[in-house]
C-alpha cells in the first residue's frame, strides 16, 4: 500500500456516487456506501492492488461495523441492484460490453477506482 495520501476533489466524490446510482446501486443502502468509502480509500491512497480484507479492516476501523457486517452490506448492495439499469448504462460506464463478473465486490472497487483515477 502507498502511504502517500491524494485528496480526493468534491467533483470525484459526486462522480463515484453517479457511477454508482447508473449501475441500478440503491444509493440509501449502506453497502453502497461503503462501497463508495471503499472507492475513495483505493483511490486517496493509489492502492494498485487492492485486497478487500484490507480495505474491510480500514472500514471497519472508520465505522465500527465488523468485518463480516461490512462484507454482507456490500455483497446486499451489489446483489439487489437494479440489474436493468445497470445493464443498459454498462456499456456507457465501462466502455465495453455487459459483464456479469464485474458485479463481485473486488472487481467492481477495483473497475470504478481505475474509472476515477
Amino acid at each position: 500500500m502507498n502511504n502517500i495520501k491524494n485528496n480526493l476533489k468534491p467533483a470525484q466524490v459526486l462522480q463515484i456516487t453517479n457511477i454508482l446510482r447508473s449501475l441500478g446501486l440503491n444509493t440509501s443502502y449502506r453497502g453502497t456506501k461503503l462501497i463508495n468509502k471503499s472507492i475513495q480509500y483505493v483511490i486517496k491512497y493509489d492502492i494498485e492492488f487492492i485486497t478487500l480484507n484490507k480495505i474491510y479492516s480500514k472500514l471497519c476501523k472508520e465505522y465500527g461495523y465488523s468485518i463480516n457486517a461490512i462484507r454482507n452490506n456490500v455483497n446486499y448492495a451489489l446483489i439487489n441492484r437494479n440489474i436493468t439499469l445497470s445493464k443498459a448504462n454498462f456499456l456507457k460506464v465501462f466502455g465495453y460490453d455487459y459483464y456479469e463478473k464485474n458485479f463481485e465486490p473486488k472487481v467492481f472497487i477495483e473497475e470504478v477506482s481505475n474509472l476515477i483515477r
